[in-house]
């Protein structure tokens, strides 16, 4: 009997909340921002075992940023909770990528064009 096994540790980044028609709480514009969670996870045929790593993230589209959010408040978001993301929630020190304004990709200040869609930045 010949056997292969699969197996391997990815990272993935999963939507957990789009806020339309709020106030960012970065820029204090009236748009859209979504709460991400990023995490790595080990998985076997293509199915997750075990996941650890959890980070979460604040992704506008008004200022173009994406910025580490506080990971309990994250947790909370992420367990179905509806609260309100004020600025000292958010983390914006080590934020220096910005979006695509087309693909919503996190790009390097530096890149002139989008190398996901091509989009001039």
């Amino acid at each position: 009997m010949f056997f292969i096994g699969i197996f391997g540790v990815q990272s993935k980044a999963k939507t957990i909340k789009t806020d339309a028609g709020a106030v960012c709480p970065i820029c204090e514009a009236y748009d859209r921002y979504d709460v991400v969670k990023v995490f790595d996870y080990f998985h076997i045929f293509f199915i997750p075992v075990w996941k650890w790593n959890n980070r979460y993230f604040i992704q506008t589209r008004c200022c173009q940023r994406r910025c580490s959010l506080d990971s309990d408040i994250g947790a909370r978001i992420a367990a179905g909770e509806e609260l309100e993301i004020k600025k000292e929630h958010i983390d914006c020190a080590g934020a220096t990528a910005v979006l695509c304004p087309n693909c919503g990709q996190a790009l390097h200040p530096s890149y002139q064009y989008c190398p996901y869609c091509g989009t001039p930045t």
